[in-house]
Parts: structure tokens; sequence; C-alpha cells
């Protein structure tokens, strides 16, 4: 945990990075207000672009706080040789019940993943999500400088670069969507599409994970928005202003992967769960307990393998490790029922000769016992039912650098794009999905070899610190050159 201390607002430009969750969770504590670290996939993606760069980073501290409070604490972050300050945004219990869990999660989340019936749409959710936004921003007002260049990240402040060129017109403002981005007849089933697309396109530059994003909301805002628009060049014309529109897929710190992987005491961790695990083969799959993580899919795909390929029943483990998520959520209350029903139901059925066939693990893993697990494991199950990139697939593949490991992805993953030497599945197939798995057993040495080969070239080339370079290369072409910060 860290101290908090108070820090005075800077005047020289900066990089400006606001998202829903930030790097810290701030915690009452009778020695006063402590910050814990966060971990998520948004933090490891963004600590190192920090890192590089230094300047702020605005977020909800995960404190509740009164209605007419707007900022927070104010915390300096060291890291290496860098240092930025981490803004809270105070929300009210209402409020992230209302904005987070109700408009943010339960509409745009379904809706953007395709799961149109699950998106619920209510008036006090749009009302709220607005008010949030606006807090950002003004948040952003009272720490950030004129010449800062603001990167607001994902679909929890969609209408924040709108509200911040209000204020100032000439704002630097780009904004990266980490999910999916749906055709233009999904997303117009939300009520308010043209608002959050107006919003939206307030942005400099937006960045998506995959083509085919960037090609729906191209399309998007020239249906629901009414914007001109340039498909070939990525470019959408609205109120005056040219926003350009980029396909950047996120990377990994692979450094960090790999030299985790060389533990000597997270070997011998990939060791003891090999063991502990038994049999002769052992599958993996990582994940959020979300629906859109294809997880009751896959145990049906391991389901039909074992039922019509009885010799693997004493031979083949799989290890399912489900992060809690949204837990106050009915439909998540309802998933993790159904995923532990499903398992306890298959172990009944499969266990031979006491082998428990299923293992299941509903708890977060810190990196470290992650890549432990990537090491024991002869194959990784990454099949979302739809997924903006999914890391956990690269990390599998960064960890087993020099190891014969095989990965399974859903085609539906922004990562299948990136990882041509993976198995490919179509996760709601189940034998499919089963056959391939079979496939991954069988496979010789030197395919295996090969495979991960040509994935880690991949996973290096285009890591965290080549997205960004991406990323900020078309920001300072989509800035015309204008004020540029030094590292910019």
């Amino acid at each position: 945990m860290v101290d908090i201390k108070p820090i005075a607002k800077k005047s020289s430009s900066n990089l400006v990075v606001i998202s829903n969750r930030g790097a810290c969770t701030f915690k009452e504590t009778p020695q006063g207000i402590k910050a814990i670290p966060s971990i998520s996939g948004l933090v490891s993606a963004l600590l190192p672009v920090l890192d590089i760069e230094g300047g702020s980073w605005i977020a909800w501290g995960g404190r509740y706080g009164k209605e007419s409070e707007v900022i927070g604490n104010s915390l300096a972050i060291s890291s290496n040789d860098s240092k930025f300050i981490f803004h809270e945004v105070m929300l009210t219990r209402e409020e992230v019940e209302l904005y987070y869990n109700g408009f943010s999660n339960s509409c745009l989340w379904p809706l953007c993943h395709n799961f149109i019936e699950k998106a619920v749409f209510k008036e006090e959710y749009w009302k709220a999500y607005c008010e949030v936004n606006k807090k950002y921003s003004s948040v952003f007002l009272k720490t950030a400088g004129l010449e800062d260049w603001v990167w607001v990240h994902d679909y929890h402040l969609a209408l924040l670069p709108g509200y911040i060129r209000k204020s100032r017109p000439h704002a630097r403002v780009a904004l990266f969507w980490h999910i999916p981005f749906p055709p233009p007849e999904i997303f117009n089933v939300i009520p308010w599409s043209k608002e959050i697309i107006r919003g939206m396109l307030e942005s400099q530059l937006i960045g998506f994970h995959s083509p085919k994003y960037v090609q729906n909301f191209i399309q998007t805002a020239k249906e629901i928005a009414g914007a001109e628009v340039d498909f070939i060049n990525g470019y959408i014309y609205c109120s005056g202003r040219k926003i350009k529109v980029i396909t950047a897929p996120i990377g990994i710190d692979w450094h960090e992967i790999r030299d985790l992987a060389k533990n000597n005491q997270i070997i011998q961790k990939a060791a003891e769960i090999r063991k502990a695990a038994g049999g002769e083969y052992l599958l993996l799959g990582v994940d959020r307990l979300d629906y859109t993580k294809g997880i009751i899919e896959r145990l049906k795909a391991v389901s039909w393998l074992l039922k019509n390929h009885s010799q693997y029943r004493s031979k083949l483990t799989f290890i399912q490790i489900a992060a809690p998520s949204r837990e106050n959520n009915s439909a998540y209350q309802k998933l993790r029922h159904q995923v532990e029903e499903t398992i306890g139901y298959l172990n009944g059925i499969f266990t031979e000769n006491y082998h428990v066939p299923i293992r299941y693990i509903f708890k977060s893993l810190d990196k470290s016992e992650l890549v432990a697990h990537y090491l024991a494991a002869d194959m990784a199950l990454v099949t979302p039912l739809k997924d903006g990139m999914n890391l956990v697939a690269k990390e599998y593949v960064a960890a087993n650098d020099k190891d014969i490991g095989v990965l399974l992805l859903s085609s539906f993953a922004g990562a299948a794009s990136q990882l041509k030497g993976a198995l490919i599945s179509n996760p709601y197939n189940t034998r499919e999905t089963s056959a391939q798995i079979i496939k991954g057993l069988k496979m010789s040495l030197i395919e295996k070899k090969q495979r991960l080969a040509a994935m880690n070239r991949v996973v290096k080339e285009q890591d965290i610190y080549w997205w960004w370079q991406k990323f900020q290369q078309s920001w300072r072409e989509a800035s015309r050159g204008k004020c540029l910060m030094e590292t910019l």
C-alpha cells in the first residue's frame, strides 16, 4: 500500500489517461486512506505507457463519495524511472450502480458482444451514464493543462470526448475502444445510439483492435450519425471535423511474462500443478467469469471429447480458472451457478479410477500464479464467444517461448487475426472444438514448436510498446503537428 500525498497541478504538456478504473484502488484504514495497486488487463496495458511518458491518470478509485464530491485524492506513483499522477474521481454508490453495473455492463457490454437479448435499456441508466461522464470531464478540467494530450479508454466513457471538447474546443483527444464494436444494425438498438456516436466523434483519433471493428464503427457513424466517411483511408467527417479511425491491436509486455517463466520458483510451481492434476494431458482455461467467454460451451466440448473418446478419461485433466466478475449482477450469479453445476455433473459422469477430469478455480490469480499454470499446461483453450482481443492467448504464447504448448483459439477472438499459428475453432460447434483439442494433443513436437515460434514472433514484434507507438504516430498525424509534446 502507498501513502496518499497531495500533488500540485502541472502546467506543462502531459499525457492524460482517463478510464473507468485506474492504477490504484483506495481503501480507508485506521491509519488513513491507502492506495492498493490494481490488477486488470487495462492496468497492465497502460502502466508501461505511463512508465515511458509520465503524465496523469484519471479514474474512479473504488471509494464512494457524496453527490457533491467530484475529485478525491491525487497520488504520485513512481515506476521505474518515471512518475505519473493518479487523480481520483469520486462516485456515489448509486452512480456506480446505475452507470457501471447499469448502462455500461447491462447495456453496452452485452450489446457490443452481440448479446442483444441480455441488454437492458433504462432511462435512469442513461442519465447516470451522462452525469458520470460529466464528472470525469470536470476532474479533467480541474487537473489537466490546456496543451495536454487526452487519451480516453473504453465504452464506459464514450461521451467524455464530447464533454471535454465543449469546454476546450482545441483539446487533443483520442479514444481507444477495448471491446468489440458491433455492426450498425446492432448498435442502433440502443435508444441513445446517436448521442453515443456523436460523443465519440469529438475525438481526433479512435482506435479499435481489429479491421472489422473499424469498418463497423465507420459504417455506424455513416448510418446513425449521418457522417461522411472514407472507408479506404479510415476517415470520418462530422461537424466540420476530420476524425481518423485506426486498427491498433493491443499487445502485452512479453518481457515480464518471459522473465516470470524463467523464474525457478514458478517453474517448480508449474511442476507441482502438473503433478497434482494427474493424467498425461493438461488443458487450461483462464477467463473472467463472463457469459462472453464461452466457458459453458468449452465444458460441452470437453464433455463431448470424454464421452466419444473414452480413452482420454483417465489421461486428461482440464483446469478452468474463473476470476470473479460483477458478482452483484444476477446474470453473472446465474452463470456461476450454471458453470459449477455443469462441472459437478461432468465430474460425476467421467471420473474414472478416482481421476477427476475437470478442476475448477474460482478466484483471481496473480501474474506469477497464472504463468505457472501456463507452463504446466499442454494446451490453452481460449474460446470466447466474442472478445475484443484476449490477452490470455498472448500471455500463454509468451510463457511457452521455447516449450511445446498448443493454443486453441476462438475464431471470434480479436487475437485470431494475429496469432495464425493457433488452432482455430467455432466455440458454438462442440464437435469441431473437441476435434481441435484432440488434434492439439496428437500434434507432433516439430509442428508444436513451429506454431509457437510463429506466434511468438507476432507477440514480440507487436507488443505493448509497439501498440503505443502505432497509436502515438497516428495521433501525431491526426493532430496535424500542432503543439506536440516532446515524447510524441
